[in-house]
């Protein structure tokens, strides 16, 4: 994903600390989502530097299943992107990326690799992260149109990034929990914004949602 072309609206939960070697979480999907065009789409994935790997979802033919729409796993980061599999709205995921002892990042779908890259890092420029983002396909230049690519709530639970020493630590400080509209400094027509529910925090819990009131 990229400030510079899209119309999205995330959500990025990191510690902003570049000595992080990693952040894994389990996902609650939402029950329901509202996508009304073929290439909007919602992601929720965790990442280190520009590996982005997680679930996302969108109302194409390769994330449904006898024309049912499901959850697809995907791994961005070097070359090819990968994709794992398909899961329905309200499942359970956990999700983890990492550097290993080598520093080459690993990613691991419900505690079982699913893509293990092949590039040394030398320097981490863009530390650990979960991020919940919704993209819509209306354009990203002004004027915006009005957002209308929803879901409901999303939660993570046992939140938890991998510091220097590689010890897995909880996930608790509310004030890095923060939400981010793209295209940057350009307004939305409605306002609308994540609503974030930040009141487990202190249990390395967090609720997302994207709703129409």
């Amino acid at each position: 994903m990229s400030h510079v072309n899209e119309y999205a609206k995330l959500v990025r939960i990191k510690t902003d600390n570049l000595s992080d070697r990693g952040f894994k979480t389990k996902i609650k999907l939402p029950s329901s989502v509202t996508l009304p065009r073929k290439w909007d789409y919602i992601n929720f994935y965790v990442g280190i530097n520009g590996y982005e790997c997680g679930i996302s979802t969108a109302n194409r033919d390769e994330f449904k299943v006898n024309g049912v729409r499901k959850w697809r796993i995907f791994a961005n980061g070097e070359e090819d992107t990968h994709h794992g599999n398909k899961y329905n709205d309200g499942d359970i995921v956990t999700l983890s990326i990492e550097l290993n002892a080598q520093n080459k990042v690993v990613f691991k779908v419900n505690d079982a690799v699913m893509t293990a890259f092949n590039k040394k890092v030398t320097e981490v420029v863009n530390s650990a992260r979960l991020v919940f983002a919704s993209n819509q396909d209306t354009g990203y230049k002004p004027p915006l149109q009005p957002w209308t690519v929803l879901h409901d709530q999303v939660r993570a639970f046992e939140m938890k990034y991998k510091n220097s020493s590689n010890n897995w630590v909880a996930f608790t400080m509310g004030n890095k929990v923060m939400t981010e509209e793209w295209p940057l400094n350009v307004a939305t027509p409605d306002g609308k914004k994540y609503i974030v529910d930040k009141t487990w925090i202190g249990n390395a819990e967090v609720y997302g949602a994207l709703k129409n009131f």
